[in-house]
This record gives C-alpha cells, structure tokens and sequence, in this order.
C-alpha cells in the first residue's frame, strides 16, 4: 500500500529531477533504460519518461487528420525510481544544491559540474 506524503499547500515538493533531464531506470521491467523526463507530475510524485514504461490506449477519432485506433504513450513511473545522469560525465549521480549568484543551481556530486 502506498502512503501519501502530506504536502503543504503552500509549498509544492521539491525533486532532484526536472524537465528534460537524462535519467536512469533503478527498478521495474525496465530496470537500466535512459530516457529524457518529459513532464513531472508532483503532486502524485511522478514524472514521464520519453521511451519508458510504454502502455497501449485505444483511443476516439478527434478528428479527420486524429483518426482512432490504438496508440503507444509512456505512462508515469515513480520519481524513486530515477537515477540523474550528469551531461558532463555521463554516469548515474544524486545532487547537491548551491547558492550561485543569487540563484539556486544544482551539482554533480561525481564531477562537480552544474547541471542544468
């Protein structure tokens, strides 16, 4: 059974990923496959992975150009169960965050880079 965190309504939870960012699979089926985060869905502590966890949707016509039938969508998996991989060095890492020129930046924790 999964427990849900109590989120303040004021303040939105913070992740170690965000839009557009490399990630690694850790667990699961698809356990070892990269992708590109597409979207993240905080409130359910979830995010969409380009490629990962592929599910089949039947789906109406739209329209003349949208026609029906079934089509492939990646369907949200676990923030847990995503590793940050650093741009600079390429390898699986967590982050830190630092104050840089008035601004919040996080870093490699491997490579000491910024990523962004």
């Amino acid at each position: 059974m999964l427990r849900k965190r109590k989120v303040n309504k004021d303040k939105r939870p913070r992740f170690h990923i965000k839009k557009n960012d490399l990630v690694e699979v850790n667990t699961g089926e698809e356990k070892g496959r990269r992708g590109r985060i597409l979207e993240v869905i905080p409130e359910k502590q979830q995010a969409i992975v380009e490629g990962i966890n592929l599910v089949k949707k039947h789906q109406r016509a739209r329209s003349q150009t949208k026609p029906s039938g079934i089509v492939t969508v990646p369907a949200a998996i676990r923030i847990a169960n995503l590793v940050l991989i650093c741009s600079k060095c390429g390898k699986k890492t967590s982050v830190r965050k630092e104050k840089i020129e008035d601004r919040k930046v996080r870093i490699c924790k491997k490579c000491g880079e910024i990523i962004e």
